[in-house]
């Protein structure tokens, strides 16, 4: 059967780019000015995607005031810190390109429209949690509330192709290479083909196989506190399902959240000018680091009696209070009415905070990527910012994008034209618009629940032998009964059961890797196991599909490169 047999819309393209938020706005801009026929497929829109979808006020980390060198050891302590010492979980060759590279993405940045600096007309520094208050100001501060209309705007100019409201279902390969999409059309229900030359992930981390945060009402079942409605794993199930490795998908992050974040947003609490909440008891006695900050610490207070554990401002000048409202003008302005219709003042009022609840998969999560942001088991498949193993923050999404923009014109002029595998187009055809014949089945959104339900609670902070035997059985069971009665009433709901197959996907993968995962560190706790399996220092856990079959490796993470060595000996 023809390509056109299951659509008009058939797309040629050098490069497409999965996403148009922090990394791949700029990645396709970088590339677009090199000459290349690039395509941005965004699930929502432009203008107003990704992780700063409404703005952002921090955007990373920098060698500022002390070199490259020195400022490797400071972050490979912290992050190691956080395995408790147990050696690498991420090629640290990423951030030392990264940080190499970070000054460059910011003049690029301005080059191309997008403002760098505050309203002075200066880059404003701040501390960095890395060296602290106090310290070296590590930390880039901006004002980017209006930021993502601009990098519409940037990628426009330079005549990148947007297929707004478009999702990308499967990636389409051939022996080993990638070379297309399938996607769906979220207003028209069009399912479509864009043939490519390239394809790079920039679909962001991924959170919703968890509950939101709170308020655990229906009505804010897609409130996370990153990239909110959009974070259901999209690029990395695309990438897993054609063969590409995912990293440590049998660990999730965690962190401490506001419970009232609707009111007020946790990422701007904390980074204004270094100054950290103070944090208390419920009894008004301040709390511990290890009691407030950790799994076991925060549990162990809850033994004692001690919970909830609040967070408090109230201690701050008020140029800090000044600052914060500058913040949430920047990410998220309405948090400021929302506490005024409650009577709650964001500077003098306690907020209670959340315990131990896992969170998003980010950081050390996501595609396996290289230094050139390349997965080794696909080639010509990038993934840049939070789809990549690695990268985090706007920093690392913006300089990893325009880094792929800049070098990937030297892949794309190696090879020849793609070709398209019919047998693959019509399974990512049936598997898309299947629930559209469905009649008085199940509801995505009903599904989607049940899965967060079964994770959260059985698969959650706190770990062992039982609840993941249980969480496996209903998980298998919610698949086995439910699944194939997913409805699709209209195209948006087609959007849904596709999300859902996804996030069901990687569910499983984190489900079974953690009940195979016989060990506690860092922020991966097995109760029953409480040691540490130190045959796993240095490895990333990496999940792949082979022949239809999940295959789970042991990869070693790479030492830093002679270059970077010797660079470290100098400094």
């Amino acid at each position: 059967m023809a390509l056109n047999e299951y659509t008009s819309t058939i797309i040629d393209t050098d490069l497409l780019v999965v996403g148009g938020g922090t990394g791949g706005a700029p990645l396709a801009a970088k590339a677009a000015e090199a000459g290349l026929r690039v395509t941005i497929a965004e699930k929502s829109d432009l203008q107003r995607s990704g992780n700063i979808a409404h703005g952002v006020d921090s955007y990373g980390i920098f060698p500022h005031g002390i070199s490259i060198e020195e400022l490797l050891p400071m972050y490979y302590e912290r992050m190691t810190k956080r395995n408790q010492g147990n050696g690498r979980n991420c090629n640290f060759n990423i951030d030392y390109r990264i940080f190499k590279e970070a000054w460059w993405g910011v003049t690029e940045l301005e080059r191309m429209g997008i403002n760098m600096k505050w309203d002075d007309g200066d880059y404003y520094w701040v501390p960095h949690m890395i060296h602290g208050k106090g310290g070296l100001r590590l930390g880039l501060r901006v004002h980017w509330n209006d930021v993502k209309p601009k990098m519409a705007k940037m990628c426009a100019e330079r005549g990148v192709q947007t297929l707004n409201r478009v999702m990308i279902c499967d990636l389409l390969t051939d022996n080993g290479r990638v070379v297309g999409a399938t996607g769906l059309n979220t207003r028209t229900g069009e399912f479509i083909i864009i043939k490519a030359k390239a394809v790079a992930i920039a679909t962001g981390m991924f959170c919703r196989m968890f509950q939101p945060e709170t308020p655990l009402i229906y009505k804010y079942q897609m409130r996370y506190h990153y990239n909110p409605a959009s974070c259901s794993g999209d690029g990395w199930a695309a990438a897993y399902r054609a063969g590409a490795g995912l990293a440590h998908m049998d660990d999730a992050s965690w962190a401490l959240r506001i419970r009232d974040d609707i009111n007020n947003s946790y990422g701007n609490f904390v980074n204004n000018d270094g100054y950290m909440a103070h944090q208390y008891y419920w009894n008004g006695q301040p709390a511990s680091p290890y009691h407030s900050n950790t799994y076991l610490g925060n549990r162990e207070a809850e033994t004692m009696g001690l919970t909830p554990i609040y967070q408090s401002l109230e201690n701050m000048p008020a140029e800090f209070q000044d600052q914060l409202e500058m913040n949430f003008l920047d990410e998220r302005m309405v948090s400021l009415k929302l506490a005024a219709d409650r009577g709650f003042n964001p500077r003098t009022h306690r907020y209670e905070m959340m315990s131990y609840k896992p969170l998003q998969m980010m950081m050390i999560h996501g595609l396996l990527v290289d230094e050139n942001f390349t997965n080794p088991y696909m080639k010509g498949l990038y993934a840049v910012g939070d789809a990549a193993a690695g990268v985090g923050g706007a920093y690392g999404a913006c300089t990893s994008g325009l880094l792929v923009g800049r070098d990937v014109d030297q892949y794309i002029s190696s090879v020849g034209e793609s070709s398209i595998d019919e047998g693959q187009v019509a399974a990512s055809y049936d598997r898309v618009m299947g629930p559209a014949s469905v009649k008085d089945g199940t509801m995505p959104m009903e599904f989607e629940c049940a899965v967060r339900h079964i994770m959260e609670y059985y698969c959650g902070a706190l770990k062992s032998e039982g609840k993941l035997t249980e969480g496996i059985k209903r998980l298998e069971s919610l698949k086995r009964e439910f699944l194939p009665q997913l409805m699709a009433p209209n195209p948006h709901y087609l959007m849904r059961a596709m999300e859902v197959r996804n996030i069901l996907q990687l569910a499983e993968l984190h489900l079974y890797g953690s009940y195979n995962r016989k060990e506690t560190r860092g922020q991966f706790v097995r109760l029953d196991y409480p040691e540490t399996d130190h045959s796993r220092d240095n490895y990333y856990t990496v999940n792949r599909m082979v022949d239809g079959e999940d295959v789970v490796e042991k990869v070693l993470v790479p030492d830093l490169n002679p270059e970077v060595v010797e660079a470290l000996k100098q400094s």
